[in-house]
């Protein structure tokens, strides 16, 4: 990594399979509640519930939303049930809690899950004193990540230089708009992505395997 002389003011940081490994098997427990709950709420098989499923993640950033927009879904509902999991697979992280602590400026949860849940997994990997607030779903008004509104709503929440701000984000598509608005991007490569959804773009400017990693690295040269 060369040595970058920007400031950031403003870490946005995505939080599922970015804050935490994809294989500790969280979403895989979210996965299988996904699918049982548009089963059960629609009325069709398990394999027709999986197809929409996966089908709404690709075409609306979540599967919730295309609940929402095609089944008129109550999300509360929704997230309460797929949300019920346990969080305990999730171990504390005082390596990356250390380094977070020492990046100077705002740093800011980012996210397409709810506050209940984020609140969650920051206790279960001890990363729940680190970050100065939480930018979820529900102060979204469900309309989730990669929306561009969504992140023109995150500007105007937080009045910030888009030029001296950065997001971390497993997804690329997630990392996209925020490019176009100024922001540098960081994708935490998940190799558990579905192959349609991992990718590359000059947008992204930095990918890495590790967070960690990149973080040390970022702070040695800064």
């Amino acid at each position: 990594m060369e040595k970058n002389n920007i400031n950031y003011t403003h870490w946005f940081f995505d939080l599922d399979n970015t804050l935490y490994s994809a294989n500790t098997g969280i979403f895989d427990q979210i996965h299988k509640k996904m699918g049982e709950f548009i089963s059960s709420n629609l009325e069709i098989s398990l394999e027709k519930a999986k197809f929409l499923q996966k089908k709404y993640f690709v075409e609306n950033g979540t599967t919730l939303h295309g609940l929402m927009i095609n089944h008129k879904i109550n999300p509360k509902k929704f997230l309460n049930y797929v949300h019920d999991i346990d969080f305990s697979i999730v171990k504390p992280d005082k390596e990356l809690n250390d380094l977070i602590k020492r990046i100077k400026g705002k740093k800011i949860i980012f996210t397409n899950a709810d506050i209940s849940y984020v609140k969650k997994i920051l206790s279960n990997i001890d990363l729940d004193n680190v970050f100065d607030d939480i930018f979820d779903i529900e102060r979204m008004n469900y309309l989730p990540k990669p929306n561009l509104e969504t992140y023109k709503n995150l500007v105007s929440t937080y009045k910030f230089d888009t030029t001296k701000a950065i997001l971390f984000d497993d997804i690329p598509q997630n990392l996209l708009p925020a490019a176009d608005l100024g922001l540098k991007t960081v994708q935490v490569y998940n190799k558990k992505l579905d192959k349609e959804l991992n990718g590359s773009s000059k947008k992204i400017h930095y990918i890495t395997n590790n967070l960690k990693e990149w973080l040390k690295k970022w702070i040695q040269n800064n």
